[in-house]
């Protein structure tokens, strides 16, 4: 409820749907997963209505910079999920990436001084993955290699 969105739950039925679409249509689909670097800090520091004012600002992004086509969600916490539909692993690439840099430069306002917020992600593509639970797996995996290697970066599972 605080960000409009799918919740986890409906955006993986999502996405088993648009994956069986993408299969009979011989279409393509990427799945991509979001989640914002250093959020327990915002938190810790700027407070929770803050970091809710964050999260908000990040989904009002991502409906607005994506087509309404596209399946976005909460999958929980600070992390979001796309399904981008007839869409190829190049073009969700710049896709997430024009939206990366565009969040990063969205200035935060709290009591305790204006500050700035990045995200990682990580990307997996039908058909390059056929099945719903390992294009969400391996994005996962994607997303958390790109945590792990620097953070405010994109990382594809190909690149895995």
């Amino acid at each position: 409820s605080l960000t409009g969105l799918l919740n986890h739950v409906n955006l993986k039925e999502a996405l088993y749907n648009e994956l069986l679409r993408a299969e009979r249509t011989e279409a393509e689909l990427c799945f991509a997963m979001i989640d914002i670097d250093h959020f327990k800090q915002v938190n810790d520091v700027h407070g929770h209505m803050t970091g809710d004012r964050v999260l908000k600002s990040l989904s009002r992004l991502l409906q607005d910079r994506l087509r309404r086509t596209d399946i976005i969600g909460r999958y929980g916490g600070e992390e979001f999920g796309v399904v981008l539909i007839n869409t190829d692993a190049e073009n969700t690439f710049t896709i997430m990436n024009n939206i990366r840099e565009s969040f990063s430069q969205i200035r935060h306002i709290s009591s305790e001084g204006d500050f700035y917020v990045t995200f990682s992600c990580g990307i997996a593509c039908y058909p390059d993955i056929n099945k719903a639970s390992d294009l969400n797996a391996m994005a996962d995996q994607a997303l958390y290699k790109a945590k792990e290697t620097g953070r405010n970066k994109i990382i594809n599972a190909s690149e895995l």
